[in-house]
């Protein structure tokens, strides 16, 4: 079995070629038109967040050891479209933009900065009082934004189904399917929200993510967090693609600066950490989830160690029904 997991970022080589307000004003319209998916899984919608993640890595080789840094940008958001006064029924305009980029000296490791931009388009119903259905589009265009094809763009798209079981627990099921470079990746979560107390709370889709998470006071929660990550990304040299899954739990702690912003800083150790280069024709016979039918070839480049990441965020958040 072959444990994988998405994502991207970097703009500075674009600068160098296009220049500023020829990169970012366009950038800057599209973020604001294509707004990820609502998420009511933990009780409240993160309508924007802003993410930093910091990734010391290595390489080892008989020679020397290859040290460098992994950086993620990130920025999300999401808006709903209500199409009737009670709300049930509903349009999903969102979207994601990343920004990777590796620094420091890695000659055997190619990749110096990938990007990643993915609207969300989808539309939701309630079904019944307590059953919600949710179809969603998911397009993506993934690579090192050189010499740009329609190649690049991949399309996916989930449905995903949630029933509240009390006014404590909500069950979800999600199914989709997804293009990747290596060929398909099916999908299929099993996703939870239970509020066991006053003080206690867990939800995820697994196993794509998952949080457990305790509130020290009404400003202040700390816990455990679980996050996957499944993507790929098209290179310019020499048509090869990169491959990037990893599989990350840490703790974090969060704190409230007002109603509806909150900050938090996660420290997680990167059980997996799969970073591959392969050639464009290097396919396989398929994923569900992270897990990999059959074998490919052997990447190109040396395997990249694990080890600690550390990020922070801030996202606003909305909760609905809340006055």
């Amino acid at each position: 079995m072959k444990l994988n997991t998405q994502n991207l970022s970097a703009p500075y080589p674009l600068i160098k070629k296009a220049g500023l307000a020829t990169i970012f004003l366009p950038m800057v319209s599209l973020l604001i038109t294509l707004l990820p998916v609502l998420s009511y899984g933990q009780g409240y919608v993160e309508g924007v967040n802003i993410s930093y993640e910091h990734m010391p890595m290595k390489i080892e080789m008989p020679a020397d050891k290859q040290q460098f840094t992994g950086n993620n940008l990130k920025v999300s958001t999401s808006l709903p479209i209500f199409l009737t006064p009670n709300k049930s029924k509903y349009l999903i305009v969102g979207g994601n933009l990343e920004a990777f980029n590796f620094s420091g000296t890695h000659p055997n490791f190619e990749v110096k900065r990938v990007y990643s931009i993915s609207p969300t388009f989808g539309y939701s119903t309630m079904v019944s009082k307590t059953f919600n259905l949710t179809a969603l589009l998911t397009p993506t265009m993934n690579s090192d934004y050189e010499n740009v094809k329609s190649s690049d763009i991949k399309f996916g798209a989930i449905v995903r189904g949630s029933w509240r079981a009390s006014d404590n627990i909500t069950w979800r099921a999600v199914a989709g399917y997804r293009q990747q470079f290596y060929g398909s990746q099916y999908v299929a979560l099993v996703g939870m929200d239970w509020k066991v107390n006053n003080k206690w709370q867990l939800f995820g889709d697994i196993p794509h993510s998952f949080t457990a998470s305790y509130a020290v006071n009404e400003k202040v929660n700390a816990g455990f967090n679980l996050f996957v990550q499944n993507a790929t990304y098209r290179l310019n040299n020499q048509d090869r693609y990169f491959e990037y899954n990893t599989v990350n739990p840490g703790l974090f702690a969060e704190r409230y600066i007002s109603a509806n912003w909150a900050i938090r800083a996660t420290a997680a150790y990167t059980l997996i950490r799969n970073m591959e280069i392969y050639n464009k024709t290097d396919k396989a016979k398929g994923f569900i989830d992270f897990y990999e039918l059959g074998d490919r070839v052997a990447p190109i480049n040396p395997e990249v160690s694990t080890g600690l990441s550390f990020k922070i965020g801030l996202s606003y958040r909305i909760f609905p029904g809340k006055k």
